[in-house]
């Protein structure tokens, strides 16, 4: 079977946009499609709560419609627990997947799994309903694709130890033990972290906070008969460093 195709990933979460104009979380953003063009990546992975909450108004949706088209790449979505896919959602009036050019928006609770245009990338999530102890993230996901780069992404909190019933959305290391992927991708955990190598699995952390309060994201490099590698890239925001 061919190998599958050298990629670039840009992956980022948590960036919390509101109706601020010029917030620092409206700011990381920016500059995290700025990073998506100047790298030109395969893949632009968004790992939920894109949205601060569901009563953001229509102004700001098209502002981040109209950035997400300015990258010009490939960008899978899906939502965390501030912007999770219940009834009020704001993902039902954002409508990524018909609004914006390249956006492949996750919906299916259930979890599905999709092909990157133009690349050798398969991505599966799952929609979160509600953020409550009896969701889980990971629940379903499936097998490897052969010949492709293998892609999870997911939003919730991972345990070392077994499911805490005051926490919601967990993930658990043994669930993590049974995933045959490339890269593991997480959103909720607002600081950068790498969980594991095995599969090689990261929180990228929240975009206008990354590391130490840094905006930042994560960039992973794939290529046939090399390790997945993985790097944290600062973000320039410019302006005041406030909100």
């Amino acid at each position: 079977m061919p190998q599958p195709r050298p990629a670039t990933i840009l992956h980022i979460s948590d960036c919390h946009l509101d109706d601020r104009e010029e917030s620092r979380h409206r700011r990381a953003f920016v500059s995290a499609i700025d990073l998506s063009i100047e790298l030109d990546v395969d893949l632009f992975l968004i790992t939920g709560d894109l949205f601060d909450h569901s009563r953001v108004r229509d102004p700001l949706l098209e502002w981040t419609a109209e950035s997400l088209d300015r990258s010009d790449r490939p960008v899978v979505l899906i939502v965390g627990n501030h912007d999770c896919l219940n009834e009020t959602s704001v993902h039902h009036r954002f409508a990524a997947g018909s609004r914006c050019k390249q956006v492949t928006f996750l919906d299916d609770p259930d979890g599905t799994r999709v092909e990157v245009p133009d690349t050798d990338i398969v991505v599966w999530g799952k929609a979160m309903v509600e953020h409550e102890a009896t969701y889980r993230p990971l629940a379903g996901a499936p097998g490897r694709v052969e010949g492709r780069w293998n892609v999870i992404a997911a939003h919730g909190l991972v345990m070392d130890r077994g499911v805490d019933p005051r926490r919601s959305s967990p993930i658990l290391m043994e669930e993590l033990d049974g995933i045959d992927a490339d890269y593991v991708a997480l959103g909720h955990i607002h600081t950068f972290q790498v969980i594991r190598t095995q599969p090689l699995t990261a929180y990228a952390g929240a975009t206008p906070s990354s590391m130490g309060g840094q905006p930042g994201a994560v960039v992973i490099e794939l290529k046939a008969g090399c390790p997945p590698t993985l790097r944290w890239q600062a973000l320039s925001i410019g302006g005041s460093e406030g909100n």
